[in-house]
């Protein structure tokens, strides 16, 4: 069996992902350097294979872990996500909210939308 994925396994307090999260956690550029890790809702085309994935923003740079909520909402339109499924490195049930999760946003274009409805608060 091949390496499991580096993710980590419920969102955290601050998750972007997450409906009751604060807004303005993030610049707007990092929105759009992410923007290519999920399917964009205007074309419906998704990432590329090999193309980036969401990391946990808690995660130290070098050693990021795959975040929860991206993998729950976005996660199956990634095909390295699909993939590594296939192969065992990710089990179906991280590609879902789990039990007791909080709610999360439906799309990338929701979530982006969401933090970005208050100015950048640079914490």
């Amino acid at each position: 069996m091949a390496e499991p994925l580096s993710r980590v396994h419920r969102p955290c307090d601050e998750c972007p992902w997450r409906k009751d999260c604060k807004p303005g956690r993030f610049a707007p550029e990092r929105w759009e350097a992410l923007r290519s890790t999920s399917v964009d809702p205007e074309t419906g085309y998704g990432p590329e294979f090999g193309g980036p994935l969401f990391a946990c923003h808690k995660t130290p740079e070098g050693g990021e872990r795959t975040c929860a909520g991206w993998l729950a909402v976005e996660g199956i339109n990634h095909p390295s996500i699909r993939f590594a499924a296939l192969q065992g490195q990710v089990s179906a049930c991280a590609l879902e909210p789990g039990d007791g999760w909080p709610e999360l946003h439906e799309s990338f274009a929701e979530a982006s939308s969401h933090d970005m409805s208050e100015e950048y608060d640079h914490e």
